[in-house]
């Protein structure tokens, strides 16, 4: 399993928390439920995969999955796809993961941390953080082995660290 990390700022200063596992297509969507559709999530996995004659019809939209006690079959409903089968324990394994870093980075203080050490990064030379040569407004660094991508205008780069974060929309 490789999971990757990203907390991503947008411009109106919301944040997404996003985890991936690269070999589930479509994985980051599932970071979209709140902490309390993961835990039960997680509850139901666990109840599945200790239940012979267990099945869970779960997801977002852009990936469905019919999870069984040992496979789990994923769709892409927005697209009409079939994504790969995976194991129903590698989605599992998927879902703490996400659960362990949104607790983590839903503390306000741990998130404007680590965002404010990407500013002050970022704003130090902005050009060699240009998410796209050809953007001026887009962002991006890893900091800790989490892909932070921050939307910044000039004028934000005319902020301190501290007023940049207080900014920031950490109401989970």
């Amino acid at each position: 399993m490789s999971y990757s990390k990203a907390i991503v700022v947008q411009y109106r200063r919301d944040i997404n928390l996003e985890v991936a596992d690269s070999a589930i297509p479509n994985s980051s969507y599932l970071s979209d439920f709140d902490l309390s559709s993961i835990n039960e999530i997680i509850d139901e996995l666990n109840e599945i995969i200790n239940n012979p004659n267990g099945a869970l019809i779960w997801g977002q939209e852009q990936i469905m999955i019919d999870s069984d006690p040992m496979n789990s079959k994923c769709t892409d409903e927005i697209n009409g796809k079939n994504l790969s089968n995976v194991l129903t324990s590698s989605l599992l394994n998927l879902m703490i993961e996400i659960k362990n870093f949104k607790v983590q980075y839903q503390n306000s203080n741990n998130l404007k941390s680590i965002i404010g050490q990407a500013f002050e990064i970022i704003k130090s030379n902005p050009n060699n953080y240009k998410r796209w040569p050809t953007s001026d407004t887009d962002f991006s660094t890893t900091l800790n082995n989490i892909y932070i991508s921050l939307v910044l205008t000039h004028d934000d780069l005319n902020l301190s660290k501290d007023e940049y974060i207080n900014q920031l929309k950490t109401d989970f």
